[in-house]
């Protein structure tokens, strides 16, 4: 049974790069056992080869006849992945301090405007409200900016 790889993984890359060029002449390029380098095909296995042996296979692969580089392929495709990803939670972040600002304003307003002697017990109400909101959105926030941290990272 062939197993599934996805595409644009080191895995899959491996696999195309051992379907053209063999086995035997990847493990000889990479000079690695070929239970190793079988190793680096299975998705579940979590090995990989180094950036030499990657630059190398990808070479042989394009040696060989091969279109483009499987290998610096994947590579370039996770790195996109990862940093577009970044991007989005920075606007993402950005989106909820703009939030948390509108909020935090419009409760301190409406709290400032309670102060008036003749304020209404629907003004107190309203500025509750928009004290309880502030501060949904300000939990929100927090998480967000936790998600920035890196696990067991310093925090200076």
């Amino acid at each position: 049974m062939t197993k599934v790889r996805a595409p644009l993984t080191f895995a899959q890359a491996v696999t195309r790069i051992a379907g053209l060029v063999g086995w035997d002449e990847a493990c000889r390029i990479v000079g690695r056992a070929e239970r190793t380098v079988r190793l680096w095909s299975e998705p579940d296995q979590g090995g990989s080869c180094t950036l030499d042996q990657a630059r190398d296979l990808d070479a042989a692969y394009r040696a060989a006849g091969g279109d483009g580089a499987p290998l610096l392929d994947a590579y370039a495709f996770q790195l996109e992945v990862q940093v577009v990803h970044r991007v989005a939670c920075r606007q993402e972040l950005a989106n909820e301090i703009e939030e948390v600002s509108r909020e935090t304003g419009e409760a301190i307003a409406l709290s400032i405007a309670i102060l008036n002697p003749a304020a209404t017990p629907a003004q107190h109400h309203r500025a509750l409200a928009e004290v309880d909101q502030a501060h949904g959105k300000m939990a929100k926030l927090r998480r967000r900016i936790t998600s920035f941290l890196a696990v067991g990272a310093p925090s200076s």
